[in-house]
């Protein structure tokens, strides 16, 4: 009889620890899913990221060629029509940065490209 004790209480173990296996198996399977989710989330965010830098690449490019044109367009052509400049540059004022000066004569004063 006691044997028989000892036996259920052996039966009862074993049952209880394949359940808990069991469970981490299905815990595992949903956790390696959700790595696997996220894995590939974040090979689509370096991909994107990779191409918006390609595109800010490009746009700084086309950028610094539209400036290079106007600066050797501001060369060549002698821009010397101060009225249209002034009027530009007091209109422009509240313009920041380079762009509030990019077309004035008078920032261009002494300077060769």
């Amino acid at each position: 009889m006691a044997q028989e004790n000892e036996l259920q209480r052996l039966e009862g173990f074993v049952s209880s620890l394949l359940e808990k296996f069991n469970a981490l198996q299905e815990e595992n399977g949903e956790l390696t899913e959700r790595i696997q989710r996220r894995d590939d989330t974040i090979g689509t965010l370096q991909e994107d990221l990779a191409a918006m830098k390609d595109e800010r690449g490009e746009i700084s490019n086309r950028v610094g060629s539209l400036i290079d044109k106007i600066e050797e367009w501001e060369t060549v052509s002698g821009v010397t029509t101060k009225e249209s400049d002034t009027s530009y540059s007091t209109e422009k004022a509240g313009d920041s940065g380079v762009q509030g000066s990019l077309f004035s004569v008078d920032s261009q004063d002494g300077v060769s490209s």
